[in-house]
Protein backbone atom coordinates (compact mmCIF):
# COMPACT_ATOMS: atom_id res chain seq x y z
CA UNK A 1 0.00 0.00 0.00
CA UNK A 2 1.26 3.58 -1.25
CA UNK A 3 -0.81 6.35 -0.18
CA UNK A 4 0.72 9.87 -0.15
CA UNK A 5 -0.15 11.77 2.11
CA UNK A 6 -0.86 10.29 5.47
CA UNK A 7 -2.33 13.29 7.80
CA UNK A 8 -0.11 12.04 10.71
CA UNK A 9 2.88 14.05 11.65
CA UNK A 10 5.27 11.22 14.20
CA UNK A 11 7.58 13.91 14.64
CA UNK A 12 10.37 15.02 12.95
CA UNK A 13 14.53 14.03 13.10
CA UNK A 14 16.89 16.28 12.67
CA UNK A 15 17.74 18.85 10.10
CA UNK A 16 21.45 17.40 8.63
CA UNK A 17 22.87 19.85 6.12
CA UNK A 18 24.82 17.04 4.43
CA UNK A 19 25.58 13.41 4.72
CA UNK A 20 29.10 12.84 6.13
CA UNK A 21 31.59 10.37 5.91
CA UNK A 22 33.71 9.28 9.13
CA UNK A 23 37.13 8.11 8.48
CA UNK A 24 38.83 5.31 8.86
CA UNK A 25 40.69 4.81 12.34
CA UNK A 26 43.18 2.25 12.64
CA UNK A 27 42.69 -0.99 15.13
CA UNK A 28 44.83 -0.35 17.77
CA UNK A 29 44.23 3.87 17.14
CA UNK A 30 40.55 3.82 18.89
CA UNK A 31 41.15 4.10 23.23
CA UNK A 32 39.75 1.54 25.39
CA UNK A 33 38.01 2.37 28.53
CA UNK A 34 39.49 -0.94 29.96
CA UNK A 35 42.81 -0.54 28.81
CA UNK A 36 43.56 3.02 28.48
CA UNK A 37 41.89 4.82 31.12
CA UNK A 38 38.82 7.32 31.60
CA UNK A 39 37.79 10.44 32.55
CA UNK A 40 37.57 9.14 36.12
CA UNK A 41 40.60 8.73 36.34
CA UNK A 42 41.63 12.69 35.38
CA UNK A 43 40.95 14.37 39.51
CA UNK A 44 38.83 17.36 38.33
CA UNK A 45 40.79 20.76 39.56
CA UNK A 46 38.51 22.92 42.10
CA UNK A 47 40.64 26.30 41.40
CA UNK A 48 41.42 28.18 38.25
CA UNK A 49 45.31 29.18 37.71
CA UNK A 50 44.49 32.59 39.58
CA UNK A 51 43.20 31.20 42.47
CA UNK A 52 39.42 31.48 41.95
CA UNK A 53 37.05 28.69 43.47
CA UNK A 54 35.71 26.65 40.13
CA UNK A 55 32.27 27.67 40.19
CA UNK A 56 31.19 26.01 36.54
CA UNK A 57 29.28 22.29 36.69
CA UNK A 58 29.40 19.45 34.83
CA UNK A 59 27.87 19.55 30.94
CA UNK A 60 24.28 17.89 31.82
CA UNK A 61 20.75 17.97 30.81
CA UNK A 62 17.88 19.14 33.67
CA UNK A 63 18.28 15.59 34.59
CA UNK A 64 21.62 15.51 35.82
CA UNK A 65 22.31 13.03 32.80
CA UNK A 66 26.05 13.41 31.94
CA UNK A 67 25.90 15.08 28.02
CA UNK A 68 28.41 15.07 25.08
CA UNK A 69 29.77 18.10 24.06
CA UNK A 70 26.66 19.91 21.93
CA UNK A 71 26.65 21.49 18.54
CA UNK A 72 27.76 24.74 20.39
CA UNK A 73 30.54 23.36 22.58
CA UNK A 74 31.87 21.52 19.49
CA UNK A 75 31.64 25.29 17.23
CA UNK A 76 33.90 26.62 19.62
CA UNK A 77 36.68 23.70 20.52
CA UNK A 78 36.94 23.27 16.49
CA UNK A 79 38.86 26.34 16.15
CA UNK A 80 42.08 25.99 14.25
CA UNK A 81 44.20 28.00 16.90
CA UNK A 82 43.26 26.07 19.61
CA UNK A 83 44.17 22.61 17.78
CA UNK A 84 47.20 24.24 16.85
CA UNK A 85 48.36 24.92 20.52
CA UNK A 86 47.20 21.22 21.71
CA UNK A 87 49.26 19.96 19.16
CA UNK A 88 51.98 22.00 19.72
CA UNK A 89 51.94 21.77 24.20
CA UNK A 90 51.23 17.42 23.14
CA UNK A 91 54.23 17.08 21.30
CA UNK A 92 56.65 19.06 23.90
CA UNK A 93 55.34 17.95 27.08
CA UNK A 94 57.70 16.36 29.38
CA UNK A 95 56.00 12.88 29.75
CA UNK A 96 56.96 12.83 33.80
CA UNK A 97 54.73 15.80 34.29
CA UNK A 98 51.27 15.03 35.48
CA UNK A 99 49.99 18.38 37.00
CA UNK A 100 47.75 20.17 35.59
CA UNK A 101 48.01 23.60 33.62
CA UNK A 102 45.73 26.20 32.45
CA UNK A 103 45.62 28.18 29.79
CA UNK A 104 43.30 31.39 28.46
CA UNK A 105 42.25 30.97 24.68
CA UNK A 106 39.48 33.22 23.25
CA UNK A 107 37.94 33.89 26.65
CA UNK A 108 37.97 30.87 27.39
CA UNK A 109 39.84 28.74 30.44
CA UNK A 110 41.01 25.46 29.27
CA UNK A 111 42.81 23.09 31.40
CA UNK A 112 45.24 20.46 30.91
CA UNK A 113 46.07 17.09 32.39
CA UNK A 114 48.62 14.57 31.05
CA UNK A 115 47.44 11.42 32.64
CA UNK A 116 49.15 7.73 33.77
CA UNK A 117 48.04 5.60 31.02
CA UNK A 118 49.63 8.29 28.45
CA UNK A 119 46.82 10.54 26.78
CA UNK A 120 46.61 14.11 26.91
CA UNK A 121 42.98 15.82 28.50
CA UNK A 122 41.67 18.77 27.90
CA UNK A 123 38.84 20.39 30.11
CA UNK A 124 37.15 23.27 28.52
CA UNK A 125 35.48 25.91 31.25
CA UNK A 126 33.01 27.74 29.00
CA UNK A 127 30.14 30.13 30.58
CA UNK A 128 28.21 28.42 33.31
CA UNK A 129 29.59 24.59 32.38
CA UNK A 130 32.99 22.29 32.09
CA UNK A 131 33.85 19.92 30.28
CA UNK A 132 36.70 17.33 29.49
CA UNK A 133 37.83 15.55 26.14
CA UNK A 134 40.57 13.84 25.28
CA UNK A 135 43.07 14.63 21.97
CA UNK A 136 44.17 11.84 20.03
CA UNK A 137 45.20 10.96 16.50
CA UNK A 138 44.71 14.15 15.65
CA UNK A 139 40.45 14.20 17.23
CA UNK A 140 39.13 15.20 19.88
CA UNK A 141 37.28 11.55 22.21
CA UNK A 142 34.26 12.31 24.71
CA UNK A 143 34.09 9.38 27.04
CA UNK A 144 30.45 8.46 27.81
CA UNK A 145 30.12 7.11 31.09
CA UNK A 146 26.55 4.93 30.72
CA UNK A 147 28.22 2.76 27.62
CA UNK A 148 31.91 3.28 28.70
CA UNK A 149 32.69 4.04 25.13
CA UNK A 150 34.97 6.78 23.54
CA UNK A 151 33.65 8.71 21.27
CA UNK A 152 35.71 10.77 18.70
CA UNK A 153 34.52 14.01 17.23
CA UNK A 154 34.00 14.29 13.18
CA UNK A 155 31.85 16.99 11.00
CA UNK A 156 30.48 18.38 14.08
CA UNK A 157 29.18 14.84 15.52
CA UNK A 158 30.10 12.18 17.81
CA UNK A 159 31.21 8.88 16.42
CA UNK A 160 32.13 5.70 18.07
CA UNK A 161 33.91 2.82 16.06
CA UNK A 162 34.69 -0.54 18.21
CA UNK A 163 37.84 -0.91 19.48
CA UNK A 164 37.93 -4.97 18.40
CA UNK A 165 35.72 -4.18 15.20
CA UNK A 166 36.84 -1.14 14.09
CA UNK A 167 34.97 -1.33 10.77
CA UNK A 168 32.00 -0.62 12.43
CA UNK A 169 30.97 3.00 12.66
CA UNK A 170 28.45 4.62 15.34
CA UNK A 171 27.04 7.91 15.31
CA UNK A 172 26.04 9.30 18.69
CA UNK A 173 22.89 11.42 18.56
CA UNK A 174 19.92 12.16 20.99
CA UNK A 175 21.68 10.01 23.78
CA UNK A 176 21.51 6.63 21.35
CA UNK A 177 23.83 5.45 19.37
CA UNK A 178 23.24 4.07 15.40
CA UNK A 179 24.93 2.17 13.05
CA UNK A 180 25.88 3.67 10.60
CA UNK A 181 26.25 2.21 6.83
CA UNK A 182 26.29 3.02 3.15
CA UNK A 183 22.66 2.68 1.21
CA UNK A 184 21.39 3.10 -2.11
CA UNK A 185 21.96 7.26 -3.00
CA UNK A 186 22.75 8.36 1.03
CA UNK A 187 23.25 6.53 4.08
CA UNK A 188 20.92 4.09 6.67
CA UNK A 189 20.93 4.55 10.66
CA UNK A 190 19.56 1.53 12.75
CA UNK A 191 19.92 1.49 16.99
CA UNK A 192 22.24 -0.25 18.66
CA UNK A 193 20.71 -2.19 20.82
CA UNK A 194 23.35 -2.50 23.04
CA UNK A 195 22.59 -1.58 26.99
CA UNK A 196 24.13 0.87 28.77
CA UNK A 197 26.68 -0.56 31.65
CA UNK A 198 26.01 1.99 34.34
CA UNK A 199 21.86 3.26 34.04
CA UNK A 200 21.33 7.49 33.37
CA UNK A 201 19.61 9.10 36.09
CA UNK A 202 16.87 9.76 32.97
CA UNK A 203 16.90 6.53 31.39
CA UNK A 204 14.92 7.00 27.66
CA UNK A 205 13.09 3.90 25.74
CA UNK A 206 15.88 2.86 23.75
CA UNK A 207 14.73 2.78 20.03
CA UNK A 208 13.49 -0.20 18.83
CA UNK A 209 16.59 -2.26 17.38
CA UNK A 210 14.35 -2.78 13.84
CA UNK A 211 14.44 0.96 12.90
CA UNK A 212 15.94 2.44 10.31
CA UNK A 213 16.67 5.87 9.28
CA UNK A 214 17.62 6.73 5.80
CA UNK A 215 19.27 10.10 4.57
CA UNK A 216 19.86 10.78 1.08
CA UNK A 217 23.23 12.05 0.10
CA UNK A 218 22.35 15.50 -0.41
CA UNK A 219 21.43 15.79 3.28
CA UNK A 220 18.07 17.17 2.59
CA UNK A 221 15.29 14.37 2.85
CA UNK A 222 15.01 11.83 5.51
CA UNK A 223 12.62 8.26 5.56
CA UNK A 224 11.80 6.86 9.22
CA UNK A 225 10.92 3.80 8.90
CA UNK A 226 8.93 2.58 12.01
CA UNK A 227 10.65 -0.24 13.93
CA UNK A 228 6.94 -2.28 15.13
CA UNK A 229 5.26 -4.77 13.10
CA UNK A 230 3.77 -1.90 10.90
CA UNK A 231 7.16 -0.87 9.45
CA UNK A 232 5.31 2.13 8.68
CA UNK A 233 8.01 4.87 6.37
CA UNK A 234 7.72 8.75 6.59
CA UNK A 235 9.41 11.04 4.72
CA UNK A 236 10.74 14.62 5.91
CA UNK A 237 12.09 17.55 4.43
CA UNK A 238 15.46 17.99 6.34
CA UNK A 239 16.11 21.60 5.05
CA UNK A 240 16.67 24.08 7.65
CA UNK A 241 12.77 25.73 6.97
CA UNK A 242 11.14 22.13 5.70
CA UNK A 243 8.81 22.79 2.71
CA UNK A 244 6.58 20.23 3.56
CA UNK A 245 5.02 18.32 6.63
CA UNK A 246 5.59 14.32 6.88
CA UNK A 247 4.49 12.32 4.75
CA UNK A 248 3.37 8.92 4.74
CA UNK A 249 4.94 6.89 1.80
CA UNK A 250 3.61 3.46 2.92
CA UNK A 251 3.61 0.26 6.01
CA UNK A 252 5.70 -2.81 5.19
CA UNK A 253 8.30 -1.00 4.00
CA UNK A 254 11.95 -3.21 4.03
CA UNK A 255 14.34 -0.92 2.08
CA UNK A 256 14.21 2.76 0.92
CA UNK A 257 17.19 3.82 -1.96
CA UNK A 258 17.83 7.12 -3.04
CA UNK A 259 18.73 8.55 -6.99
CA UNK A 260 20.41 11.07 -7.85
CA UNK A 261 21.15 13.20 -10.29
CA UNK A 262 24.28 13.80 -12.32
CA UNK A 263 24.47 16.91 -10.15
CA UNK A 264 24.06 15.13 -6.72
CA UNK A 265 20.98 15.97 -6.23
CA UNK A 266 18.68 13.74 -4.85
CA UNK A 267 15.82 13.23 -7.93
CA UNK A 268 13.63 10.31 -6.77
CA UNK A 269 13.16 8.06 -4.24
CA UNK A 270 12.02 4.01 -3.64
CA UNK A 271 10.96 1.95 -1.39
CA UNK A 272 10.75 -1.83 -1.58
CA UNK A 273 7.88 -3.47 0.47
CA UNK A 274 7.60 -6.74 2.43
CA UNK A 275 4.09 -7.35 0.44
CA UNK A 276 5.49 -7.64 -2.94
CA UNK A 277 4.91 -3.77 -4.35
CA UNK A 278 7.07 -1.22 -4.92
CA UNK A 279 6.90 2.98 -5.26
CA UNK A 280 8.67 5.39 -6.57
CA UNK A 281 8.15 9.26 -5.48
CA UNK A 282 9.92 12.45 -6.34
CA UNK A 283 11.40 14.40 -4.04
CA UNK A 284 8.81 15.66 -2.59
CA UNK A 285 7.20 12.34 -1.90
CA UNK A 286 4.93 12.76 -4.73
CA UNK A 287 4.18 9.13 -6.97
CA UNK A 288 6.05 8.96 -10.02
CA UNK A 289 5.09 5.53 -10.81
CA UNK A 290 2.82 3.38 -8.63
CA UNK A 291 2.52 0.46 -9.40
CA UNK A 292 -0.02 -0.06 -11.94
CA UNK A 293 0.00 3.42 -13.33
CA UNK A 294 1.87 2.55 -16.31
CA UNK A 295 4.43 5.86 -14.93
CA UNK A 296 1.83 8.87 -14.50
CA UNK A 297 3.55 12.24 -14.00
CA UNK A 298 3.86 12.91 -9.97
CA UNK A 299 0.63 13.07 -8.60
CA UNK A 300 -0.24 13.33 -5.16
CA UNK A 301 -2.91 9.39 -4.79
CA UNK A 302 -5.95 9.24 -2.98
CA UNK A 303 -6.05 9.00 0.91
CA UNK A 304 -6.81 5.56 2.11
CA UNK A 305 -8.32 5.44 5.43
CA UNK A 306 -10.23 2.01 5.66
CA UNK A 307 -7.02 0.89 7.10
CA UNK A 308 -7.24 -1.75 4.78
CA UNK A 309 -4.27 -2.18 2.01
CA UNK A 310 -5.14 -0.94 -1.42
CA UNK A 311 -4.58 -4.37 -3.85
CA UNK A 312 -4.98 -1.90 -6.97
CA UNK A 313 -1.46 -0.08 -5.74
CA UNK A 314 -0.14 -3.22 -5.05
CA UNK A 315 1.92 -5.38 -7.50
CA UNK A 316 3.55 -8.24 -7.18
CA UNK A 317 7.84 -7.75 -7.05
CA UNK A 318 8.13 -11.67 -9.07
CA UNK A 319 6.08 -10.58 -11.94
CA UNK A 320 7.03 -6.64 -12.14
CA UNK A 321 9.13 -6.08 -15.58
CA UNK A 322 9.49 -2.64 -13.90
CA UNK A 323 11.25 -3.91 -10.63
CA UNK A 324 13.14 -6.34 -12.75
CA UNK A 325 14.31 -3.13 -14.29
CA UNK A 326 15.08 -1.61 -11.50
CA UNK A 327 16.97 -4.53 -9.92
CA UNK A 328 19.36 -4.66 -13.33
CA UNK A 329 19.82 -1.29 -13.46
CA UNK A 330 18.33 -0.51 -16.64
CA UNK A 331 15.82 2.47 -14.63
CA UNK A 332 18.86 3.72 -13.06
CA UNK A 333 18.78 2.26 -9.09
Amino acid sequence: MIVNPKPTNPGQPGKPTRVPQPPKIEKGKVPDAKRDGTIKDVRMPDRHADGRVITQKPLQNGNGRVIAPTHNNITIINNNTYITNIRNTQNNWNRNDHGYGWHRWGGYDVCHHYDNYGYHWWGWYIGSVYFWTRYYNDYYWWYDPYWHRYCYMYDGRWWWRDPVYVERVYVYTDNSYYRYNDSTGGVVMQPDPTPPVETPPDPTPAPAPSEKVYTSADGLRVVKVSGDGKKTAYLYDASETPAFQPVWLGDGVDEVRFKLDDAGNLAQILTITDNGSFGIFDKDGYAIQAPGNGGAPAQPLPQNTSGVPDSSLGQSLSKSAAFSALNSGAMGW
